[in-house]
């Protein structure tokens, strides 16, 4: 799955004069559905290019933390209500790696996302 970007829509470039200037997106991040889970808030920037044709990728994992704004997870009685909550959690189960602490660490996430 492709994880986007921000900035210029192009990443490659070749050519000066409008008339023979060609943009192209080449460079792309991807990732599976467990690397998405790892990394909920990553981002990756199109920063502008200098000496190469290819335009730099800079890829953040994770946001500048405030600790002041730092919650712990809250587990919503409502959400066993909802229709979708128990396939939620099946498949984020079913779909990550790792040992159980990693489990619930990616099933946290799932849920937080799920849940707004």
């Amino acid at each position: 799955m492709d994880v986007g970007y921000s900035g210029n829509w192009f990443t490659w470039e070749r050519g000066n004069l409008s008339k023979t200037n060609i943009r192209e997106r080449l460079d792309r991040g991807v990732a599976n559905v467990n690397w998405m889970f790892m990394f909920p808030e990553a981002t990756i920037q199109h920063l502008v290019h200098s000496i190469s044709d290819h335009c730099p990728l800079l890829i953040t994992t994770k946001k500048e933390e405030n600790k002041s704004s730092w919650k712990t997870f809250k587990f919503e009685v409502w959400w066993v209500l909802e229709e979708t909550f128990e396939a939620e959690v099946k498949f984020t189960w079913e779909t990550t790696l790792g040992d159980l602490l990693q489990k619930l660490e990616y099933l946290k996430k799932g849920l937080e996302k799920w849940a707004t």
